[in-house]
C-alpha cells in the first residue's frame, strides 16, 4: 500500500507541475508501458512502474502512465483506480476525433453560408459606381519584388499584345532573362510583342542576343535616338509606369483614358523608330551614329545639361561627351555657346525636321 500511495502522490505532483503534458508525442517509455499492459487482462500502476526497468527514472514512468491515461489508452477497471486496462487505439481515436470532426463540419457549414452571402453581393457591387471606380483605380507598388510579381501576373493573363518601352541603352542581363521568359510564353500563346529601345542598346551584346531571340519568334523591336518614357501596356487595357521619385516602384493604371494616352505615345515613338539590327551592318551603324549626333545637337540647342542629354539618349556621360566633341570639331566650334550659334547658322537641324 505504501507503493500505491507513493504512485498517487507522484501522480498529483506531476499534474500540478506538468499541465498539458499529454499533448506531447508518446515516448519510448509510454510505448513500452502500453505494450506491457496490452498483453495482460489488467495491470496495476505498481506493476507498470516495475515493468519499465531500472534504466527509466521513476518520474518519467509516472509521467508516461499519466499521459496514457489522459489519452484514454489506459483506463481504470472494476471500480479500482489502481487497476488499469489497455484500450485499443482505434477506440481512443473514435472518442478523440469524432467531436473534432463534428466541429470541423459545423465550421465548414458556417464558411459556406458566409461565402454564399458574399458571392450574392459581388454582382451588386460590380455594377455600382464605386465598383467601377475600383476597376479604374491606380495601384501603387513601392518595392521591386512587388513590381515583378505584378508584371508576371499581367503577362500571364495577356492574350493580344504587349507594348514595351525600354529607355536607357543596355539593360542588365538579369532583367533581360526575366523579360525573355515572359516574352517567350506570350509569343507561344500567339500574343504580339513590340519593344522600343534607344539606339545605344544595339551596342550591348546581351541585348542583341535577346532581341534576336524575340524577333525569331515573331516579336518586333525598334530603336529611336531621342528620349521616350518607360512603359508597359498589356492588351491595351493596363499600363505599368515608373513611380515618380521612387526608382524601385511602379504604378499600375487601368483607367482607359490614361491607358489610351500611353498607347498613343508609344505608337508615335514607334512610327519614328528603325528596326533593331541583330546582325552587324556597317552602313546602319554609321546611320545610327548620325542620328545620335543630330539628337545631341537638337537637345544641345534646347539648352539641356550634359547629364540630362546623356540620360535622354540612353548613353553614359562619357559616350555623350565623345559625341559632343566630335560635333564641335566638325563645325569648328570653340565652346557650347559657339556651337549653338553655328548649328543655327549652318541649318544642321534641317535633316531632322
Amino acid at each position: 500500500m505504501a507503493l500505491h500511495r507513493m504512485v498517487r502522490d507522484e501522480r498529483s505532483d506531476f499534474r500540478a507541475t506538468n499541465p498539458g503534458k499529454s499533448d506531447a508525442p508518446i515516448g519510448d517509455i509510454g510505448v513500452t508501458l502500453y505494450a506491457y499492459a496490452e498483453g495482460r487482462q489488467e495491470v496495476s500502476r505498481a506493476e507498470l512502474l516495475m515493468a519499465s526497468g531500472e534504466s527509466a527514472a521513476e518520474d518519467e514512468v509516472l509521467a508516461a502512465v499519466h499521459q496514457l491515461m489522459e489519452l484514454g489508452l489506459l483506463r481504470a477497471t472494476g471500480g479500482d483506480p489502481e487497476r488499469l486496462v489497455a484500450v485499443p487505439p482505434a477506440t481512443v481515436s473514435a472518442d478523440l476525433l469524432l467531436p473534432a470532426m463534428r466541429a470541423l463540419q459545423e465550421h465548414q457549414r458556417e464558411f459556406d453560408r458566409a461565402y454564399a452571402g458574399l458571392a450574392a453581393l459581388t454582382p451588386v457591387y460590380a455594377s455600382s459606381a464605386r465598383g467601377g471606380m475600383d476597376r479604374c483605380a491606380t495601384q501603387v507598388i513601392t518595392d521591386h519584388a512587388g513590381v515583378r510579381r505584378a508584371i508576371a501576373e499581367l503577362a500571364a493573363h495577356c492574350t493580344k499584345e504587349v507594348l514595351a518601352s525600354r529607355p536607357g541603352g543596355a539593360r542588365p542581363e538579369e532583367a533581360l532573362q526575366e523579360s525573355q521568359e515572359h516574352a517567350a510564353r506570350l509569343l507561344e500563346r500567339g500574343a504580339g510583342v513590340r519593344t522600343l529601345y534607344h539606339h545605344t542598346a544595339q551596342f550591348s551584346q546581351p541585348t542583341v542576343e535577346f532581341v534576336g531571340m524575340l524577333t525569331e519568334r515573331g516579336a518586333e523591336v525598334r530603336t529611336v535616338g531621342d528620349a521616350f518614357a518607360e512603359l508597359l501596356v498589356f492588351d491595351g487595357e493596363v499600363a505599368v509606369m515608373p513611380l515618380r521619385d521612387h526608382p524601385a516602384g511602379a504604378v499600375v493604371v487601368r483607367d482607359p483614358n490614361v491607358v489610351d494616352f500611353a498607347v498613343a505615345s508609344f505608337e508615335r515613338t514607334w512610327s519614328q523608330g528603325t528596326p533593331f539590327p541583330y546582325a552587324y551592318n556597317r552602313e546602319h551603324v554609321l546611320s545610327i551614329s548620325e542620328d545620335l549626333k543630330l539628337a545631341v545637337i537638337r537637345l544641345l540647342v534646347e539648352g539641356y545639361e550634359d547629364k540630362v542629354i546623356a540620360k535622354r539618349l540612353g548613353m553614359s556621360l562619357r559616350t555623350y561627351q565623345r559625341h559632343l566633341s566630335g560635333i564641335m570639331r566638325r563645325i569648328d566650334a570653340r565652346n557650347r555657346l559657339h556651337a549653338g550659334y553655328l548649328i543655327h547658322k549652318l541649318h544642321l537641324l534641317e535633316r531632322d525636321s
